[in-house]
């Protein structure tokens, strides 16, 4: 007991040295990822082409939009997750089970796809389905599973997709991730692969950090 009290207090100290750090007046550098959606296709079809999305900019911001018969998608993402804006074309409630999502990482490996609704503590329980009404629309923010994990400090927190060490970053450039979600109407489901590139890896200023937990984490010693 008494040793666990003396860990959650040097987590407390180092807590505040790396938010002094991050949070001052002086602008440290952190890296960013730029990320297109390259293509997207109906998974469970193996014979369809992959069709390009196109690149919206309407918000300012890099997004890529996708549409076909059945929804119009607005997407971005970076290393914190990916946005998504999700419009229902069809006259049916379109019902997406996050349960049965994946999220296909640069080495292939599937992991659990979590959307925003759920908390991070409850990230094995089953996820509650999004329900999109006909003409419908939602927006979504969706993490991986596998980078929620409860900090040394007690609370639940999130790790980044990719390394956000500059030198190792680098190497990520020009490789791809994806996420296969299912999309169900009149109990009919259509799986969806969108296939996602990593163009670009930079350090950028900035005089916050939104790392600052896994930093403190990663100094003590905890392993991911």
């Amino acid at each position: 007991m008494r040793k666990s009290l003396i860990f959650i207090l040097l987590a407390a100290v180092l807590l505040g040295v790396f938010g002094c750090s991050v949070t001052g007046s002086a602008e440290k550098m952190i890296v960013k990822y730029d990320i297109e959606l390259a293509r997207v296709r109906k998974a469970s079809d193996i014979n369809q082409r992959y069709q390009a999305p196109v690149a919206d900019t309407t918000m300012g911001i890099a997004r890529y939009a996708y549409e076909d018969d059945l929804f119009r998608s607005i997407w971005s993402a970076d290393e914190s997750g990916w946005e998504l804006s999700l419009y229902n074309k069809s006259e049916e409630t379109l019902t997406i089970d996050w349960d049965e999502a994946a999220y296909m990482d640069v080495d292939k490996i599937g992991r659990g796809v979590l959307a925003s609704s759920t908390k991070y503590s409850e990230r094995n329980n089953p996820q509650t389905p999004t329900v999109i009404a006909r003409r419908g629309n939602i927006t979504e923010s969706l993490f991986s599973k596998d980078h929620v994990y409860q900090s040394t400090t007690g609370v639940w927190a999130k790790r980044p997709l990719f390394p956000i060490d500059f030198s190792e970053a680098q190497r990520y450039k020009d490789k791809t991730v994806s996420l296969i979600i299912p999309f169900n109407v009149s109990g009919l489901t259509a799986q969806y692969e969108f296939v996602f590139n990593i163009k670009n890896v930079s350090q950028v200023p900035s005089t916050s950090n939104p790392w600052q937990i896994y930093l403190l984490d990663r100094t003590l010693g905890v392993s991911f």
